[in-house]
């Protein structure tokens, strides 16, 4: 029987994006490339972003070089090795090599900061050269609710948007997850951590020129004595090497914050350094306490959503799927959710979506859901046996054992994923069944 021809022609989307974070912005640019006319509302202004360091490995990397955005001006680090280190004489006990890296990917591992990230990407949507119209960014706009059948957004100030498709990409709190029935199902983690960092200046003052070290170094992350997995140190440098970036991870009970984020007060640094951290190999301590921008970062357990679309709504990013930052694939995922949107919402398939922005979501949902719960529980799972990781491998025989059991996540699952293909072979299917 042969293949029924959609003859629905294409027409561009007129398309509201809630949240200007790293999801937000990256739907903007894939949906830009695609031929849509997009707008961002952003909460609050981007001068108060700080924060700390953005793994972006080859599944989210290629995105940013097909999309055109000016990776190199984000001051990428190209990641050489994953190093872990004995918390106490920091002694390197396993050394993942990433020099072949983007031979075998086809682009780097990247260290970005996540303010140059962030930047990047609102620079390739907002530019007035490049393929597409350029993105309208809307500042102290702060959603309140959203009808996802006729896609108008009301905003705190009384202004209502009314759009084809509207994308929730405003974080684990967000506005049109709610709106669209999700209730989320959350539990405080049994870890919570501080995000620092420290200048190349303080770095080479002390003498310490390992820690900028084209590297992921993490400390701990295993049992040992009286320490348990909870206790880990991430550090890696950042922003062309002028940054060094620290996640501190510690038991939650250790901790005295009940708040979290990039523009709250500063964390004492008593707090940063309570429990087993007066034990930590000295040298990092040494460059903790000569940290800034000392923020506290509270952790949840999230169980995946049954759904992430209705109607003409639907979910980007930490709204969608927020996991534990244990796989370093966070800003990777929500940068494949835009990839995806753009990929389903493209010129290649005429109409099909466009005509039916309903049915297009429900397309985007069956590319994105499945994978990004996978690294969702993936990441959960590291949280308790760091051997889990993508890239680690066992140091004793009983974490092989354990490690082995698993369904454990992998670098060739994530880099040799093709969406284009995933894409293409899920639209011949609809169009077999239609």
């Amino acid at each position: 029987m042969p293949e029924k021809v959609d003859t629905r022609e294409f027409r561009p989307l007129k398309v509201a994006i809630i949240g200007g974070g790293i999801g937000g912005m990256s739907a903007a640019v894939a949906l830009r490339r695609a031929g849509h006319i997009c707008s961002v509302y952003e909460r609050r202004d981007f001068d108060v972003e700080v924060g700390a360091s953005l793994s972006c490995a080859a599944n989210g990397n290629r995105w940013l070089h097909e999309w055109g955005v000016d990776v190199q001006a984000g001051r990428p680090v190209d990641l050489q090795h994953l190093l872990m280190r004995d918390w106490h004489t920091g002694e390197v006990r396993n050394d993942y090599d990433l020099s072949g890296y983007a031979k075998e990917w086809g682009t780097p591992y990247y260290m970005f900061h996540r303010r140059d990230q962030l930047q990047i990407t609102h620079d390739a949507a907002v530019a007035k050269e490049g393929e597409g119209t350029p993105v309208q960014v809307v500042t102290d706009h702060i959603a309140t609710h959203v009808d996802h059948e006729a896609g108008v957004v009301t905003f705190e100030n009384g202004e209502k948007v009314k759009a084809d498709l509207v994308l929730g990409a405003d974080g684990i709190r967000s506005k049109v997850r709610e709106a669209i029935g999700i209730v989320a199902e959350k539990k405080s983690a049994p870890q919570t951590c501080y995000r620092v960092n420290v200048s190349k200046e303080k770095v080479e003052a002390l003498g310490l020129d390992w820690a900028a070290d084209p590297a992921i170094q993490f400390w701990g992350g295993y049992p040992k004595n009286n320490l348990s997995q909870y206790y880990k140190v991430v550090m890696s440098p950042m922003a062309g090497y002028s940054l060094i970036s620290f996640y501190l991870f510690m038991p939650t009970e250790m901790t005295n914050h009940h708040e979290e984020g990039f523009v709250f007060a500063e964390a004492d640094l008593r707090d940063v350094l309570a429990g087993q951290y007066s034990e930590l190999d000295p040298r990092c301590v040494a460059l903790i306490k000569e940290s800034v921008e000392r923020k506290p970062w509270r952790l949840y357990i999230h169980q995946p959503y049954k759904y992430i679309v209705k109607g003409r709504a639907a979910l980007v990013g930490d709204s969608a799927h927020p996991m534990m930052p244990h796989q370093s694939q966070g800003a990777c995922q929500a940068v494949e959710d835009a990839a995806a949107l753009g990929l389903v919402f493209s010129k290649k398939y005429g109409g099909r979506f466009t005509s039916d922005v309903e049915a297009g979501l429900r397309m985007y949902e069956k590319i994105r859901h499945p994978r990004a719960t996978r690294v969702q529980e993936a990441s959960k799972r590291a949280l308790e046996n760091l051997n889990e990781r993508i890239g680690f491998t066992s140091l004793s025989a009983p974490e092989a054992a354990l490690a082995a059991k698993s369904d454990k996540l992998t670098v060739d699952e994530m880099n040799n994923y093709d969406m284009h293909k995933h894409v293409d072979d899920e639209v011949a299917k609809l169009a077999q069944a239609s």
